[in-house]
Parts: C-alpha cells; sequence; structure tokens
C-alpha cells in the first residue's frame, strides 16, 4: 500500500519527547482548530508498511467557562456509517497558565483507556506527546492555514529509543467554523 498523504520529506514529527520540559505555548495557540474538518488518515505498521487510508471528520468546541480557564474539547471519528456519532476519540484539553503548556485527556470509545498528553508551541508547530499505554507518539500540527492543516506522529514502544516515523499522518480541511 502506497503512502496516501504526501508531506513535504519524510522525517516524521521529529522532536525529542524530552522538549515537554521546556516547551511553552498560550492560551490562544490551538484556537484555529475550533469548527468541524475533515480528514483523511493512515497509518503505518510496525515493519513500515502503510495501511488503506480513510477519511473521516473531527470536531472542536471550546467550553464557555466565563473566563475561567480554557477548555477546548474534541471529537474524532472515522467515518463508519456502522458506528454512532458518538463513537471514536473524544479528548479534552486544559490550558495550565502556570506552566504555560497545555494539558490534554483522550479517551476512544473502543479502548476506554485514558491518554494523557501535553501540548505547545514551536514556531508554526504545534507539538504534542501522547501517551497509549505502553507506547508513546509524538505529534507535529503543521502546514497550518485557516482550513486546512498536516498532522503527523511518531510511535515509540521502546521509551524513545527507537521512532517508527510518520506512524500515522493526516491531512485535515475544514468543513466549518
Amino acid at each position: 500500500m502506497p503512502r496516501a498523504i504526501l508531506l513535504p520529506d519524510t522525517l516524521g514529527a521529529n522532536f525529542a519527547a524530552a522538549d515537554t520540559l521546556t516547551g511553552t505555548s498560550g492560551p490562544a495557540d490551538y484556537d484555529f482548530l475550533v469548527g468541524t474538518w475533515r480528514f483523511t488518515f493512515q497509518a503505518r505498521r510496525r515493519d513500515g508498511s502503510f495501511t488503506p487510508a480513510f477519511t473521516g471528520h473531527w470536531v472542536f468546541t471550546q467550553k464557555q467557562t466565563g473566563g475561567q480557564g480554557v477548555l477546548p474539547e474534541d471529537h474524532w471519528r472515522p467515518d463508519d456509517a456502522a458506528s454512532t456519532w458518538d463513537a471514536g476519540t473524544w479528548t479534552y484539553r486544559a490550558y495550565n497558565p502556570e506552566r504555560k503548556i497545555w494539558e490534554m485527556r483522550g479517551v476512544n470509545t473502543n479502548v476506554g483507556a485514558w491518554q494523557p498528553g501535553l501540548m505547545w508551541t514551536a514556531g508554526k508547530s504545534r507539538l504534542l506527546t501522547e501517551w497509549y499505554g505502553p507506547m508513546l507518539v509524538r505529534f507535529r500540527y503543521f502546514g497550518i492555514q485557516p482550513d486546512k492543516f498536516l498532522w503527523r506522529a511518531d510511535a515509540t514502544f521502546d521509551r524513545g529509543k527507537t521512532w517508527i516515523t510518520d506512524y500515522w499522518t493526516m491531512e485535515v480541511h475544514r468543513v466549518s467554523r
């Protein structure tokens, strides 16, 4: 199966997971995500081969906190007529003003295990590390424009000794704000 999502290089997300110790962000750094998006997603197997790509929708809403913090909620789901709308992955992100970093928790309705993560800004990219059980994933949101962005994620199964680059990749286009 060939690579379905064209990326500018094959470097992967390509940052040190330890950057969570020095990375910083602001409370508005993820505002660009608010809205409804459609995506094309492709995974890579541990042997380096690609799985078939699939499409889906990703919806971000900003919870109204009355000025008492920033709390986006998102719902990521493959297009699957056999599943309910609420199936998929739900993520809650909260800006920590003391640490100047975003903290997050995601949960996939099929797995039921919480996925903790940290998010920050690096130049024009948004970076994220997230644990999926024993697998650590580093994500990069990049090529960010008002109506589209690219997303790539590298995975390690040995606590960062080796990485599978572009383990997950996604091309995302805005449907509505």
